[in-house]
């Protein structure tokens, strides 16, 4: 059976990321995505549900937030089987863990667009420091998006860490792209 669930190990986290903009993201809009590699092939998935708590003011970083609450089970993998496998205890264990969180502790600007979110990134009761470079830009129709991407090491929040253990069978990195849409600030 080919495994495509090892991956989600973060987006999650995500887990799951932090993002900049302002409050009310437009989730039909908005994606965080993850890819990771199985016997050297990108497996790629999403999440479909997960919710945000962005404040985002330029003038005022240090009262900014951008906080994510990420659902493991609704992960998508193009394939139920790899979706059942990587909601069992070797891999999300999302009967005990059904929630991957990110939590920002600071925003920092990097000039150009570019920001800093760091916080703290809670995967299968695990937590750890998490830096996502984000890059803020405007859509045609006037809405500010906010993308970025990181790299998790799903190893270092037991994701798949028995059978499955091996980088070389699956990449313990996995890199998740985030992309959040948010309206225009009135």
């Amino acid at each position: 059976m080919r495994l495509r669930s090892f991956i989600p190990s973060l987006g999650m986290m995500l887990l799951a990321t932090g993002q900049a903009g302002a409050e009310g993201v437009l989730i039909d809009k908005s994606e965080i995505r993850f890819v990771s590699k199985q016997m050297g092939i990108n497996v790629e998935g999403t999440f479909r549900r997960w919710k945000a708590n962005i404040v985002f003011m330029p003038g005022d970083l240090a009262h900014s937030k951008a906080d994510f609450d990420i659902e493991l089970g609704s992960i998508d993998l193009a394939s139920d089987e790899a979706e059942t496998e990587v909601r069992r205890p070797a891999w999300f264990d999302t009967a005990k863990f059904p929630v991957a969180r990110f939590v920002s502790s600071s925003i920092k600007d990097l000039g150009g667009g570019k920001y800093e979110v760091a916080g703290k990134l809670t995967l299968k009761g695990t937590v750890h420091d998490a830096v996502v470079p984000i890059a803020l830009g405007k859509d045609a129709s006037g809405n500010s998006v906010a993308e970025g991407a990181f790299t998790v090491n799903r190893l270092d929040y037991r994701i798949g860490d028995a059978d499955w253990a091996d980088p070389d069978t699956v990449a313990n990195e996995v890199i998740v792209r985030v992309r959040m849409v948010l309206p225009p600030v009135k």
